[in-house]
């Protein structure tokens, strides 16, 4: 088997997204239509090729962005410093991660019956 990588930059992971959902509709729309009976129609062998496809590329999530307050340009959330005009970036404040002890003391935990 080739052990092909390829690498992209973060725009054209975003244009390549796209285009996966948009395909990823499109062949849907031709394979998931329900039989007469109303009954979904089962997987074809394009669907299922198409779904190793976009395992294989494992393109995750869209990376969460914000603006350079010097060149108004789009950056990484987490950048340091701005892909367009190289200003460093503010700081951002992190977000708290929810825990478990958070959780409860928030009111979402769940405890085991008898348990204070």
């Amino acid at each position: 088997m080739n052990n092909l990588r390829l690498n992209f930059s973060g725009a054209e992971l975003s244009r390549l997204r796209v285009l996966v959902e948009a395909v990823g509709k499109e062949i849907g729309l031709v394979t998931g239509a329900p039989t007469p009976d109303g009954s979904p129609t089962p997987k074809t062998a394009l669907d299922v090729t198409w779904s190793h496809l976009v395992e294989m590329l494992d393109l995750g999530s869209e990376p969460e962005m914000r603006t350079c307050p010097n060149c108004r340009g789009q950056c990484m959330a987490g950048a340091r410093l701005c892909g367009s005009c190289w200003a460093r970036l503010p700081t951002l404040a992190l977000k708290p991660a929810v825990t478990a002890k958070t959780a409860d003391s928030q009111g979402g935990g769940q405890r085991a019956a008898g348990n204070p």
